[in-house]
C-alpha cells in the first residue's frame, strides 16, 4: 500500500469528523503510546464525558533477533520483523473506570520470520531434511489486508484533562490471514516436485499449530497523555 495513504486516510477522517462548532470546544488529549501496534504518536478528542474520538500511529516497527532462543537449533540465525508502521482510527466509549472501543487499523507490511542456516547446517522441511546449500534461509510471512478492525477494553479515561496514563488490551480481526513460506537455495532443488510438496506440508502444519490465532493480532498499549481543556465540555 502506498505509504502516503495512511496517513492521509487519518487526517481526512479526523477532518471530516471534526464536531460543529457547537462542540468544537471539547477536551483534545495528545501524547504517545508503546505496546505491539509500535510506538508513536496518539490525539484524541472527546466529544462528551463518554465518547471520544481517536487517532494514532505506530511508528516505529522493530526487528527481533531470536537467534538461539525458543529452542531453535544451532547453526542458524533467525529474525522476527514487524510492520514498521501501523495507523489506527477509531472511537471509545467510556463506561464508568472502564473503556470499550473500536476502530480500523491501517498497516504498511507484513511480518515475517527468517531462519538462515549456517555453512553446512539442516532443516527439516515437511518429511524432508535439507542441508545449506541445498537450503539457505526459510521465510515465512504472514499476509493480510491493509486494513482490519479492532475492538478494544481500555482502563483510564480519555476525556480528563492534565497528564494521565492509560492502558489498552484487545485484538485485530485480519481479514484474509495466511502463512506462506518461501526457501532460497540450490535452484533446481527448490523447483523439484518433492520439495514443493515438503514446503507446502510444512505451511499447513505450521498454520494448524497457530489454529485461528492466525486470524489475529493482540492489542497491547500503554499511553501518557496531556489533556487540554477547550472550555465547553468535558471536564
Amino acid at each position: 500500500m502506498n505509504r502516503v495513504l495512511p496517513p492521509l486516510i487519518l487526517t481526512l477522517s479526523l477532518t471530516a469528523m471534526a464536531p460543529p462548532p457547537a462542540l468544537a470546544m471539547q477536551n483534545i488529549m495528545v501524547g504517545g503510546r508503546a505496546g505491539t501496534l509500535g510506538i508513536g504518536p496518539e490525539v484524541a478528542l472527546a466529544l462528551n464525558d463518554q465518547v471520544t474520538l481517536r487517532g494514532g500511529a505506530g511508528l516505529l516497527g522493530f526487528d527481533m533477533n531470536l537467534t538461539g532462543r525458543f529452542g531453535l537449533a544451532d547453526e542458524r540465525t533467525a529474525k522476527l520483523t514487524f510492520p514498521k508502521a501501523f495507523y489506527t482510527l477509531g472511537a471509545d466509549f467510556q463506561l464508568t473506570s472502564l473503556r470499550v472501543g473500536g476502530g480500523m487499523l491501517f498497516k504498511s507490511k507484513d511480518p515475517t520470520y527468517r531462519v538462515t542456516l549456517d555453512s553446512g547446517a539442516s532443516i527439516d522441511i515437511g518429511e524432508g531434511k535439507y542441508t545449506e546449500p541445498e537450503v539457505r534461509t526459510l521465510t515465512t510471512t504472514l499476509s493480510s489486508g491493509d486494513r482490519a478492525p479492532y475492538l478494544l477494553l481500555g482502563f483510564g479515561s480519555m476525556s480528563t484533562t492534565g497528564l494521565s496514563i492509560t492502558a489498552d488490551i484487545g485484538v485485530v480481526r485480519l481479514s484474509g490471514a495466511e502463512l506462506t513460506m518461501v526457501a532460497t537455495g540450490d535452484e533446481e532443488l527448490l523447483k523439484s516436485n518433492e520439495f514443493r510438496l515438503n514446503l507446502a506440508l510444512e505451511e499447513r502444519e505450521t498454520r494448524d499449530d497457530f489454529g485461528a490465532f492466525v486470524n489475529y493480532w493482540p492489542i497491547v498499549s500503554v499511553s501518557v497523555r496531556y489533556g487540554i481543556s477547550g472550555g465547553g465540555g468535558a471536564r
